[in-house]
């Protein structure tokens, strides 16, 4: 009987130590979201509506500026909290107080534009397509700029495309033949020595 009494105690003290080590973990795991979300407090995570400047920059995306009318601020911070744009008001004290710019990240374009569109602005058009159309081309074709013959290198100092293999091509047939030549050369050196 003495053992069955021990067998229980042994029981007992393990059921305790189990649950024991069951609450130090779930204290200390507790402990560990309560420390995660007052950092993530401290951190200001707001993601929509209006910010500081330094929060914009700190998280290193590229940003957009649009200048809009001073008035026309209270409505825009409205339609950015409702479309869900972070954005800094940057005002110039050089100027006369018209106009601020906003600043956001470029990943918001599609839902400024919006905003403008309902604010009666104009969209401004992407730098990239103007330019783009304005650029020159490589190898412009007009009376005073024509194709250099083929060979010469008079406007472009790297070579062309097809300079470039007409070149290989003529290495690789160099190539070949030397080595014809070579197995040809082979070929007759194991002839005569067989003779």
């Amino acid at each position: 009987m003495s053992t069955s009494g021990e067998a229980a105690d042994q029981m007992a003290r393990e059921a305790l130590q189990f649950s024991e080590v069951a609450i130090k973990l779930t204290a200390l795991g507790f402990k560990n979201s309560l420390a995660l979300a007052l950092a993530y407090a401290k951190e200001n995570p707001k993601v929509r509506g209006k910010t500081s400047l330094d929060r914009l920059l700190r998280e290193n995306k590229e940003l957009k500026v649009i200048p809009i009318k001073t008035e026309d601020v209270s409505q825009f911070k409205e339609y950015a909290r409702q479309y869900g744009v972070l954005f800094a008001v940057i005002k110039d004290k050089s100027a006369q107080g018209e106009k601020v710019d906003i600043m956001f990240k470029a990943e918001d374009v599609s839902k400024l534009n919006r905003i403008y569109e309902q604010m009666g602005y104009n969209i401004p058009k992407a730098q990239g397509q103007t330019d783009r159309k304005k650029a020159l081309a490589r190898n412009p074709q007009g009376p005073e700029l024509r194709v250099p013959e083929k060979g010469s290198m008079t406007y472009d100092k790297r070579p062309s495309v097809r300079m470039k293999i007409d070149h290989y091509r003529a290495v690789a047939k160099a190539i070949s033949e030397t080595q014809k030549a070579l197995q040809k050369g082979t070929k007759e050196a194991v002839t005569k020595e067989a003779r």
